[in-house]
């Protein structure tokens, strides 16, 4: 189908080019015809001027020799004669080879023929004239010999031939006029044929093309779309086009190629996957076995850096009891007392760290363990500003509370809840400045409780608020004050407060201070603000 339409395209512009080729060699003709009809005018009417030239001059020495009787004029009029004669038998050929050469009867050839057989008569009867006039001058009627020649001169030769040459000469002229015209005519449609012809030799060129384009484009799209598919390995795509023609037949073939190597592939990847199955069926344990042991030390590093990291806050809480008792004098029992059990709780409070390292140890998992239960969050908040006091009584810092009178009942792990305080007054010791001081606030907030811890440290920039509750994180100025920290605490407390379904938001202005405050949800209480137990 394509290759008949291009055969099509090849055939009507050769058909162009064999038109504008036939016009081109008839314009040519036309043109040789009309440049020969213009020769032969100018020809023509050359002759004619020879002839009136010569005609004039024989005329000329034929009076001379009637008038003068001079015996030398005899040979000039014979000279005179003879060019006359052959400047007759010109214009006779002429007008003979331009009558024979065309191939039909030409009424101006014919009417110039008549004019030479005019002009042979009357030079002939001009000889006849001027014999006569001889013959009078030799019989001494000199008077009639003038007047007959006077006559002659006026009614023959001014009255017939002059007119007869100004006709010859006015017709060659328009002849020749006539013919330039023509050719003019002619050149003018030759150039409006070449460019009409030119126009629709462009404008089948222009539309053929469109034609062949639209009619190939898509196929050829259609096939290298296909073939890059196939190249690229999808060997289930197949060439679809709806033509009857050679792009349809070469797509056919290629879709029988794509199958034959699908069909090759497949069995490859058969035999590939028996031994491929065989393997993975070896390796897919391991695979998961060390995944999991991956998991597992991961869990383990992170268990250990959170223990580590709050292992130092009681022993510190320890020590800072143990060294204030020691340095007390006149101390009463109670007050040794008071500071034993505070040591004891903080003794305590390593004890749990310690069995969650021993539980880690044993088990396959590594998160912390919450012992759940009624706590009252005032307890655990008046005892956690007793260790901040313990804890700042060298940099005298001041620690305040506000709390209410009433207990706050939550539901969750009292120690961890400590934790999380510790974690906050460990962090707003270390970094408040000397002599600064921490308050510490707990109130209701319709079904929350709400604790807030505020120092007077170096702050925290506004650009790191958002990365403080990651693992590992320090702000630039945490790093410049204390070096040895590990960037755990906060994630760690988060975390907790997470577990219990609270949260903790922070705000801080740096060289100012920073207030952290937790938001825990209350248990359901009754008029004399006593947990209902039946609820938990």
């Amino acid at each position: 189908m394509f290759r008949f339409r291009l055969a099509v395209v090849i055939v009507v512009s050769f058909g162009f080019v064999l038109v504008l080729g036939i016009a081109l060699y008839w314009g040519s003709n036309q043109v040789d015809k009309y440049f020969q009809r213009s020769q032969s005018a100018y020809e023509s009417f050359d002759h004619y001027e020879r002839l009136s030239q010569e005609a004039y001059r024989h005329f000329k020495q034929r009076m001379d020799r009637l008038i003068t009787n001079s015996p030398t004029a005899e040979t000039g009029v014979e000279s005179s004669k003879q060019r006359l004669y052959e400047a007759m038998q010109a214009l006779r050929d002429n007008a003979v080879k331009s009558s024979n050469s065309e191939a039909e009867v030409d009424p101006v050839k014919a009417a110039e023929l008549e004019r030479v057989a005019h002009f042979t008569a009357f030079l002939d009867a001009s000889e006849y004239r001027f014999d006569e006039v001889e013959k009078l001058r030799q019989e001494g009627k000199l008077e009639l010999a003038v007047q007959a020649l006077s006559t002659f001169s006026e009614e023959e030769i001014d009255g017939k031939f002059q007119p007869l040459i100004d006709t010859a000469i006015n017709a060659e002229r328009d002849k020749a006029g006539k013919a330039k015209q023509e050719l003019e005519e002619l050149v003018a449609r030759s150039r409006w044929i070449a460019i009409l012809a030119s126009l629709a030799a462009a404008v089948f060129s222009i539309t053929s093309g469109i034609l062949l384009l639209r009619g190939v484009r898509k196929p050829i799209d259609v096939l290298l779309q296909g073939t890059d598919e196939i190249a690229s390995g999808n060997l289930d795509h197949r060439i679809s086009l709806d033509t009857r023609d050679e792009f349809a037949y070469l797509a056919s073939h290629f879709n029988d190629m794509a199958q034959e190597l699908a069909l090759q592939q497949t069995k490859l990847r058969e035999g590939r996957a028996v031994l491929e199955k065989r393997v993975a069926e070896r390796t897919f344990e391991l695979h998961d076995l060390n995944d999991e042991l991956k998991r597992m030390d991961n869990a383990r590093r992170e268990f250990l850096a959170d223990i580590s990291h709050e292992l130092r806050t009681p022993i510190t809480v320890i020590r800072g009891e143990a060294e204030v008792t020691l340095r007390g004098q006149n101390r009463n029992t109670e007050e040794y007392k008071e500071a034993l059990l505070r040591i004891v709780e903080l003794s305590m409070q390593l004890g749990k760290y310690v069995n969650d390292l021993m539980f880690m140890a044993r088990s396959e998992t590594a998160s912390f363990q919450f012992n759940w239960g009624i706590v009252n969050l005032s307890d655990v908040v008046t005892s956690a500003v007793e260790d901040f006091q313990v804890m700042t009584e060298e940099s005298r810092i001041s620690v305040s509370l506000t709390a209410p009178d009433e207990p706050i009942w939550v539901h969750g792990d009292k120690q961890r809840l400590r934790q999380v305080l510790f974690i906050l007054g460990d962090n707003a010791c270390r970094y408040s400045t000397p002599g600064g001081r921490i308050v510490v606030a707990l109130w209701r907030d319709g079904n929350e409780a709400n604790i807030s811890l505020t120092d007077q440290g170096i702050g925290i920039p506004s650009q790191d608020l958002e990365r403080i509750f990651e693992r590992n994180f320090r702000s630039d100025n945490a790093l410049h004050a204390h070096d040895d920290g590990s960037g755990l605490g906060l994630p760690m407390a988060k975390s907790i407060l997470k577990a219990h379904d609270g949260h903790i938001t922070v705000s801080s202005t740096e060289n100012v201070g920073s207030t952290f405050t937790l938001t825990l949800p209350l248990l359901p209480a009754a008029q004399d603000n006593e947990p209902i137990y039946d609820n938990i």
